[in-house]
């Protein structure tokens, strides 16, 4: 009876982890699609440049997210994640898609980072540059990087649906702008 509870809590946590990561869960505020709403970015293309400094910007979240923005990497209100299955205090997600890829960027922060998934997170994309879910040697999933800041408190995770259109320079821009965010 104890490892048939053991597997539902398992399944559970995998749900709750696996919504908060996709997006699958009705967990928005601002919804972000693909067909185009007044939060998407769908059919743009976002050539981010990192020439904004990260000197002007908050140390908060919503600083983190508009210095995002203002150097190009993401745009629009993103939608609102449940983040707390990784650790996380806070998350959104930005959509963008071009004709041959969908690229997604998701932005989280870890106002403490003394949690088990919170820690895990965060060595993970340091040692990594990815996550990996539930202890698996498998990572979310072979098209994301993941950087988190210097002092831990924002990751960035970018993920893409091909790799031809120029979108591993546009993710290695993006992920300086990360480490660079002090």
């Amino acid at each position: 009876m104890n490892k048939f509870l053991s597997i539902i809590a398992a399944a559970a946590v995998a749900a709750v982890l696996f919504a908060g990561c996709t997006g699958d869960a009705g967990t928005s505020s601002g919804t972000t699609s693909a067909a185009g709403s007044d939060t998407s970015s769908a059919g743009e293309t976002i050539a981010g440049d990192g020439t904004k400094s990260a000197s002007g910007y908050d140390k908060t979240f919503d600083g983190f997210v508009s210095y995002m923005t203002d150097n190009g990497f993401v745009s629009g209100d993103g939608e609102e994640l449940t983040a707390a299955a990784i650790g996380a205090s806070a998350g959104k997600r930005f959509t963008i898609s071009t004709p041959v890829s969908k690229h997604t960027v998701e932005l989280y922060e870890f106002e403490d980072q003394t949690s088990d998934a919170a820690a895990k997170t965060i060595a993970d994309a340091r040692n990594d540059g990815s996550f990996h879910l539930f202890d698996s040697t498998e990572n979310v999933t072979k098209y994301t990087l993941a950087v988190v800041t210097d002092d831990g408190r924002f990751l960035m995770l970018y993920t893409d649906s091909s790799e031809s259109d120029g979108t591993n320079e546009q993710k290695e821009k993006a992920a300086e702008a990360v480490r660079n965010f002090k």
